[in-house]
């Protein structure tokens, strides 16, 4: 009541806070309740999510071992049996990376969704129709919790790995060195009796195996704009149209890390799932504890597992960017095969987990307070367009075309009109355009200058020639092309911008439309 009788002094006059009141109790009761239910319900299906996860387990393994895909060349060994196959090139270290394809999983599901496994509902002691109503929820659940069913993914394929074939040139490295060398202290501790829990664990499958799992989405599934990212999204598989706008060098990251005690002689593991660990500092052995003794742990970095590490920032398309606003950006990490693949400039699909940042407490409190920072764990990249110096496809019926379009004669003319024929006439300006595009040749002056070989071209005209139609057409034939309006196509400009990044301090340059134009 005291609060609605106040007045308030604002900029020299009196403003009645009545005329913006309170909202009213009800509202406020309300709100609350909805926003407690929503609560409630999202627990709920978390627990149910919880509830699959065991006969979902077991269909992973399923689908690795026995899904077929009909093609005109199978493999000698595994026939149309895909995934076994393409565990066999990984055992035989000619793949790095395993993609798994959901259209593959939703072909698996229609197939187990009419005919469920008797074993596995037998096995997890679950009815018919629980076992089928998981099925159905399934890819929701890859989709939804993509980082939980990457790990049980890995888990199949170790349990289904091939034996290595002989004969390979590869055969002998430093791992199947350093491998046998633990099979061998592993023996020799059995057999002394002094085999504790951790070493009767066993290796992580990480260490023991050098490829990754990752998914590849659906056909059916339609890319998001970066604005259209929310908290629902968190933990999920995302697919975006972006622009990659900055690169890092590529680095070394730790993900198993392995320590030697001095005192049991016991070799200790420790999984790296994030970017940041804590060292361990005692011996963690059973032969110890039984000891009372605190084993001083010595690192191994030879016997650790390292992998390709890489960062890109991406923004957002310019056509998705709304009038007066600024396009918006996001951290991608990348690792193994997926590194060094695309270049600032190149326009991409992006498929990813949107998952947050992990940053140490002091660095959080200090750069980014109470907020989160969120980044895009790469799973599949796909480019627009392919750059100059990357082959073709089919590079025979390239080159065959080519000679059928000279043989016809006149390809000059033919080029030119070939640039946007939905748009009548304006024949010197498609033949410019044609110049712009193929440009001429780099000359080298005996004094050591250097002359550029690209063309300039300036439109100018009456509004509504289709001046910016003709661009838009240049710009989707040109592998590595900006089209820049009012808007901006980058968010620092159109030349580049000295950036600092909070993880590591190092300073960057980040480039502009030009820089990102340029071959």
């Amino acid at each position: 009541r005291n609060w609605l009788k106040l007045q308030i002094l604002h900029c020299g006059g009196i403003v009645d806070p009545s005329v913006f009141p309170r909202p009213p109790r009800k509202q406020v009761m309300a709100a609350n309740t909805m926003r407690e239910s929503v609560s409630r319900n999202n627990l709920v299906r978390a627990r149910e999510a919880a509830k699959r996860f065991p006969e979902l387990r077991a269909l992973c393994r399923k689908f690795i071992a026995n899904f077929e895909k009909r093609t005109d060349a199978p493999d000698p060994k595994f026939g149309y049996k895909k995934y076994k196959a393409l565990l066999q090139r990984a055992v035989n270290r000619q793949l790095e990376t395993i993609f798994v394809d959901l259209n593959d999983v939703e072909e698996f599901c229609k197939q187990e969704i009419l005919e469920p496994d008797e074993e596995i509902a037998d096995a997890k002691q679950i009815p018919r129709i629980q076992l089928q109503q998981s099925i159905e929820q399934w890819m929701s659940d890859i989709e939804t919790n993509t980082s939980r069913y990457v790990r049980y993914f890995y888990e199949a394929c170790d349990a289904e790995l091939p034996e290595r074939e002989s004969g390979l040139s590869n055969v002998g490295s430093a791992k199947d060195v350093i491998m046998k060398w633990r099979e061998r202290m592993a023996a020799a501790q059995s057999a002394s009796g002094g085999v504790d829990g951790a070493a009767a664990a066993g290796a992580p499958v990480r260490l023991k195996n050098d490829f990754d799992i990752r998914f590849l989405p659906r056909n059916s599934r339609k890319s998001m704009k970066l604005r259209e990212i929310t908290a629902s999204s968190v933990g999920s598989l995302v697919q975006l149209d972006c622009m990659v706008v900055r690169t890092t060098a590529v680095k070394p990251k730790v993900e198993v890390v392995t320590y030697h005690c001095e005192v049991c002689d016991a070799e200790i593991f420790m999984s790296v799932e994030s970017d940041r660990y804590t060292p361990m500092k005692e011996c963690p052995s059973q032969r110890c504890k039984d000891n009372k003794q605190s084993g001083k742990l010595r690192q191994n970095n030879r016997t650790s597992k390292f992998g390709k590490y890489q960062e890109m920032k991406v923004q957002e398309m310019s056509e998705h960017v709304p009038v007066g606003g600024v396009p918006r950006s996001i951290t991608v990490v990348m690792a193994g095969d997926l590194t060094r693949s695309v270049l600032p400039g190149d326009a991409i699909t992006l498929t990813g987990i949107y998952a947050p940042s992990t940053m140490p407490w002091f660095q959080q409190a200090r750069t980014s307070g109470t907020k989160q920072e969120m980044h895009v764990d790469a799973h599949s990249i796909r480019k627009h367009k392919s750059g100059y110096n990357e082959d073709a496809e089919d590079e025979h019926d390239l080159s065959r075309r080519v000679a059928e379009a000279m043989a016809q004669g006149n390809m000059y003319e033919q080029a030119s009109r070939s640039i946007a024929p939905e748009i009548f006439g304006h024949a010197d300006v498609k033949k410019a355009l044609l110049l712009v595009l193929v440009g001429s040749f780099t000359k080298q002056m005996k004094d050591g200058m250097r002359i550029r070989g690209d063309i300039h071209t300036l439109f100018m005209g009456d509004p509504g020639v289709a001046k910016s139609q003709l661009m838009k057409q240049a710009v989707n034939i040109a592998p590595r092309s900006v089209y820049t309006t009012g808007k901006g196509s980058s968010g620092v400009g159109l030349t580049a911008s000295v950036i600092r990044d909070n993880s590591t301090g190092e300073v960057t340059l980040e480039g502009g439309a030009l820089v990102l134009a340029d071959m």
